[in-house]
């Protein structure tokens, strides 16, 4: 006898906002430790959350140094920071600020929060103060992120000097365990069910980080049985109907990587909608996100049926500046030279061109380079090419080329990923003539290194 999928359901035993015990049921027998295993392994690395990745203490320059008038060393601090817990409303980056003056603790409600952050344990105790004439000013750096992320992960050089950087634990849930047991339906002991018990660290409850795991496991899934669309589909007519496409999520259109989704997430970007409102230059301003993951996301939206026939595509910004990937370049002939008439055509070309005339400079064309292998090449076809082929064409040194691999480029897309400072200032140094090569070279096609 087998059971359908209707009839399985969630109990909630008991539920507070730091802890929750749920029942799910009835299963077959096998999918208990099936279903049970995988929502523990996505809810302990998968669930987003927010933490302090770096402090600036005005005074001192890193976290060993110590603090005059304050009890607890710089490592004592770090540590009691690193018990804040925190619930944001934002992907961007936050700064609480602290500002106190004379003795006494120093406590986590003392924090000032900009809009989209709350501190959910307000009585934790940061440091004390034992000077009644010091004065403490301090930044709280808060990001999100998932997992466990150690100091060196955390560094970057938007922050300012004196700032040092600590590990983060991002997940808000702290501890997730199940018990699988077994079950009578219709008088037959062939079923299972399995009781999950959740704890947080109070910034989700734990219902809503269950219900987080279980939509983060359905997309992997949908992805794997999507099907490809079939040839044989009606054309879409456009209609309204159409824009609907705009309004849908972008992970719900097209299979995305890891890594581009979450930097479309850090931006607020989830829909079709909030995508093609960007232009070309925001997008690839974007931290750790280049032209030719942009190109490529690109592409494979405007192969689906109902962004292929939207009208008015001038209206987003995004879709102007890809005009030449939706829009095929017609290829141009090259005009066939003709052959120019014996003899008596030649003399009489020579006459005229020796004659001494002031207007004869005119009349002589001045010779163009002719065109490379890659001229006539769409952008994004250019993203593809090897390092090693383009690298001969523009005059670049093996020895030169060698070093602008170690900063593990291969293919011309990899060179929107590096900024100029970098390959003028790197471990792997490139000199400044071969970097305006590159740039000269990226420029003929619309292309450019990343911006510093």
């Amino acid at each position: 006898m087998r059971t359908t999928l209707e009839e399985l359901n969630l109990n909630v035993v008991s539920e507070n906002p730091m802890k929750g015990e749920y029942i799910i049921g009835p299963l077959h027998k096998g999918f208990g430790i099936t279903i049970g295993n995988s929502l523990r392994r996505v809810l302990l690395s998968s669930i987003e959350g927010a933490a302090v990745v770096a402090v600036r203490i005005e005074g001192i320059s890193h976290q060993f140094t110590p603090i005059d008038g304050v009890l607890e060393d710089g490592i004592q601090i770090v540590a009691n920071i690193k018990r804040l817990v925190l619930r944001s409303h934002s992907n961007e980056r936050k700064i609480l600020e602290l500002t106190k003056k004379g003795a006494g603790p120093v406590k986590a409600s003392d924090l000032f929060c900009p809009e989209g952050i709350e501190v959910m344990n307000p009585d934790l105790v940061l440091m004390n103060v034992v000077d009644d004439t010091f004065t403490l000013n301090m930044q709280l750096y808060v990001e999100t992120g998932i997992e466990y992320q150690l100091a060196e992960e955390n560094r970057e050089p938007s922050y300012p000097i004196d700032t040092f950087f600590i590990d983060s634990m991002f997940c808000p849930v702290h501890h997730v365990s199940f018990k699988v047991n077994q079950v009578m339906v219709q008088e037959s002991l062939d079923f299972e069910n399995v009781s999950i018990d959740i704890e947080t660290n109070g910034a989700i409850d734990p219902r809503s980080s269950l219900d987080q795991a279980s939509k983060i496991l359905v997309e992997y899934f949908r992805n794997i049985m999507r099907e490809p669309v079939e040839e044989e589909i009606e054309e879409v007519q456009p209609d309204d109907e159409t824009e609907e496409i705009l309004t849908k999520a972008l992970d719900d259109i097209i299979p995305l990587s890891v890594r581009t989704g979450n930097v479309f997430k850090k931006a607020g970007i989830y829909t079709v909608s909030d995508l093609f409102e960007r232009n070309k230059k925001e997008l690839l301003s974007l931290k750790n996100f280049g032209a030719k993951s942009l190109y490529s996301t690109i592409e494979e939206l405007l192969k689906v049926p109902e962004i292929e026939i939207l009208q008015n595509k001038d209206r987003f910004p995004l879709l102007l500046d890809f005009a030449e990937i939706s829009t095929p370049k017609a290829k141009v002939k090259k005009p066939i030279e003709k052959e120019l008439p014996p003899s008596k055509t030649i003399e009489t070309h020579i006459e005229t061109t020796i004659e001494p005339s002031k207007e004869k400079p005119e009349e002589v064309v001045p010779q163009t380079k002719p065109p490379t292998q890659y001229d006539t090449l769409p952008a994004e076809e250019v993203l593809k090419l090897p390092i090693d082929d383009v690298a001969k064409h523009i005059g670049i040194s093996q020895k030169q080329l060698t070093k602008l691999k170690k900063y593990a480029i291969e293919a011309i897309g990899d060179l929107t990923d590096v900024t100029r400072e970098q390959m003028l200032t790197g471990d792997h140094k490139i000199t400044k003539k071969n970097v305006e090569r590159i740039e000269e070279f990226l420029r003929h096609y619309g292309l450019s290194l990343k911006e510093d």
